[in-house]
This record gives structure tokens, sequence and C-alpha cells, in this order.
């Protein structure tokens, strides 16, 4: 029980905070500037989730509260802006 009501709690902390950094974010979430925001923008970010500044496979655009990591609070803003 507990550990179902932990996640519960953790992903409101997640989508709470990722809506105060939406607040600062340009949400430019078009990767591959095709005028849309699709499938093929998810699969671009999703190559990028995880990368680091300075990684290979970083891409700035992706890093949207702009702490120089793609992470999953990322992800939660590219949502909260689509």
């Amino acid at each position: 029980m507990f550990k179902v009501w932990g996640s519960g709690l953790i992903a409101a902390g997640v989508v709470f905070f990722a809506s105060a950094v939406f607040a600062q974010s340009n949400c430019a979430t078009d990767y591959n500037g095709d005028g849309v925001t699709d499938d093929a923008d998810v699969e671009i970010f999703n190559s990028a989730l995880g990368a680091r500044s300075g990684d290979d496979n970083f891409i700035a655009q992706a890093d949207l509260d702009e702490d120089g990591e793609v992470t999953l609070l990322d992800y939660s803003i590219l949502l909260s802006c689509n």
C-alpha cells in the first residue's frame, strides 16, 4: 500500500514542479522544424533522454528546464506544452 501511495506522491510532486517550471519554459518542442510537435519530435526527444550537456546525444532544445540534462521532468514539460 505504501509503495503505491508513495509513487502517487512522487508523481504529483513531479507534475507540480513541472507546472512551476513550465512558466519559465518557452515550449519550443518542434525539434525537427516541420511546424508541428508530433511523434517524430517525441522520438527525437527520446533519443536525448538521459543525456547531459557535453554528451554526443544531448539536444539543448530538449532540455526544457535548462538544467543541463534531459530528464523525465523535461518530458513532463513537453507534455504540458502540447
